[in-house]
């Protein structure tokens, strides 16, 4: 860590620090309707041998560990949403997170499918290769570039399986409630959505449906010791439902910055992921078809492109390193830099879907943030959207980009010292990591910014 610091430091002394604020592209907007909903699914393993996993390193907690073993194979899957003319791909992948560059190199080699827009997403297992390179050696890109062409390929497999599998039904959502003991926040205030969301598809053939979760929590049941490839909860959830129903399931997280997780409910650790999975697998199937909404065949997406000022030199260090692939430009900020990023809002019917390009605080999205506070919090997610008229609001995070912690200002506290490198505690004893792995204390604004101004463009 000391030469990071000392590497850093040079490195800042030779940025120029150019007036500039944060920017954002034209909404890119487009909605139909149709009678009918069609959906398709499909899915592929990304393989890996023993020989290959030798070349990997585990992402989500230690730096430069080799996995020992495999406990299930890494998927990516995609599920086509098609109301009236427009469609969306939504592409999921087992891993910790993706960047825009391979987010772009996805939607490249999916765009013979014709999709009027393709977003992707990461389950943010900690279990899974280093997708991000943050996790090799110090200095060292800890991506394996055979092992994200394998990815690159399932994601394109899996969607070309999705178009192949349309057919016509009808979706409907439905919420399990959750118990709030099975989650915890491990740092204050206690702020989090305990409830699991179901999107399903129910085709008018009678066949095997599709059947979408949406769940706020770390997706790293089998904590920072477990040295095996993995993809942790979401795959064990995934595989009870389809076992019990026939149904196609895949995995999106929610809100989970703060940073929220399971609780341990079973030991070892492999019985923990077991037993943490079938409990989600519970409240899956607790949902009542009686009671779920059917959502109307109508589909409306916004995408806007947004810079944010980078005040966090560890990242920039990463740029510095080629390890982080990100478009950047010069602007104010502590480095001299800012990032750019997207965001993506579906309109499912009554349903919005803000899709969040990194794990943002709950208290960001519906409240709860801790009083008086460092600086001024930006208006809830929540609030935007109901002066929107939108009805139920859920949170995609990891979509498409990876932008770290999006922390409350409120709360944003950083090691004078060290700022970003080394953390700190404040007055109340709590633990300020997530500042460490946060673009700046600038991001969470810009995100509601960003929310409104695509609510706005959404909905004229």
């Amino acid at each position: 860590m000391r030469y990071l610091k000392k590497l850093t430091v040079l490195l800042l002394t030779v940025l120029l620090l150019l007036s500039g604020c944060a920017k954002r592209s034209e909404p890119e907007v487009f909605s139909s309707s149709g009678d009918s909903w069609t959906v398709g699914f499909g899915r592929a393993e990304i393989t890996v041998t023993d020989d290959e996993r030798k070349g990997l390193y585990i992402a989500g907690y230690n730096q430069g560990w080799h996995p020992t073993g495999l406990y299930d194979q890494s998927t990516a899957w995609a599920v086509w949403l098609q109301a009236g003319e427009e469609s969306t791909l939504l592409i999921g992948v087992d891993c910790v997170a993706l960047s825009s560059a391979h987010v772009e190199m996805i939607r490249e080699r999916t765009a013979h499918l014709k999709s009027s827009s393709v977003n992707v997403y990461a389950t943010h297992s900690h279990a899974g290769a280093d997708t991000l390179g943050l996790w090799g050696p110090l200095m060292v890109d800890g991506k394996n570039d055979a092992f994200m062409e394998k990815l690159v390929d399932a994601c394109v497999l899996a969607a070309e399986d999705a178009v192949a599998d349309r057919r016509e039904g009808e979706l409907r959502f439905g919420t399990a409630e959750g118990e709030i003991e099975f989650l915890r926040d491990s740092r204050d205030p206690q702020a989090f959505d305990p409830d699991l969301h179901q999107l399903r598809f129910v085709p008018e053939d009678g066949e095997a449906g599709v059947r979408l979760y949406i769940y706020g929590a770390h997706a790293e049941s089998l904590r920072g010791d477990n040295m095996m490839l993995s993809r942790d909860f979401p795959g064990v959830l995934c595989d009870l439902v389809e076992k019990e129903t026939g149904d196609r399931a895949a995995f999106m997280p929610g809100a989970i910055g703060g940073l929220i997780m399971t609780q341990v409910i079973a030991e070892p650790a492999f019985a923990n992921l077991n037993r943490t999975g079938q409990k989600l697998a519970e409240y899956a199937l607790s949902i009542d078809p009686e009671e779920e909404t059917v959502i109307e065949p109508e589909l409306v997406h916004g995408r806007m492109e947004f810079s944010v000022p980078l005040d966090n030199t560890g990242f920039m260090f990463y740029k510095f390193l080629g390890i982080l692939d990100k478009k950047v430009e010069r602007a104010e900020s502590a480095t001299g830099y800012a990032l750019w990023s997207e965001m993506t809002v579906l309109r499912l019917g009554e349903l919005t879907l803000a899709l969040i390009p990194g794990e943002i605080f709950p208290e960001l999205v519906w409240g709860g943030a801790r009083e008086p506070g460092l600086a001024e919090d930006p208006p809830l997610l929540c609030d935007i959207a109901e002066e929107y008229g939108a009805g139920k609001l859920l949170v995609v995070g990891l979509a498409n980009d990876e932008l770290g912690y999006i922390v409350p200002p409120s709360d944003f506290l950083v090691n004078e010292t060290a700022p970003y490198l080394d953390r700190i505690e404040d007055q109340y004893g709590e633990d300020h990591y997530e500042e460490t792995n946060s673009v700046g204390p600038e991001c969470a604004v810009v995100i509601a910014e960003t929310f409104e101004a695509l609510m706005r463009a959404v909905n004229e």
